[in-house]
């Protein structure tokens, strides 16, 4: 989320800054990197309950992803709307 708001990227919204409190950076992960992601945890599975957007089983909120060499090339899709 902090990458995709310093390149200015539209699509994730980020209102909460990161405090995983708005559900505005809903992103659906793609494969290989989906599946290489921790689990989302207990916070971050309520507020996917709260995406504007259809939630889908790749679906996470990019604050919630710590970028690391290991997901070099991670891609995502945007939803339609954060709102």
């Amino acid at each position: 989320m902090q990458a995709a708001v310093a390149a200015n990227m539209a699509g994730i919204e980020a209102d909460c800054g990161g405090l995983l409190t708005c559900a505005t950076c809903h992103v659906y992960v793609r494969e290989p990197h989906a599946s290489q992601l921790p689990p989302p945890s207990a916070d971050e599975l309520g507020m996917l309950a709260f995406t504007a957007a259809e939630r889908r089983p790749n679906s996470r909120l990019s604050c919630q992803i710590d970028l690391t060499q290991a997901l070099d090339g991670l891609t995502v899709d945007l939803p339609a709307s954060q709102h």
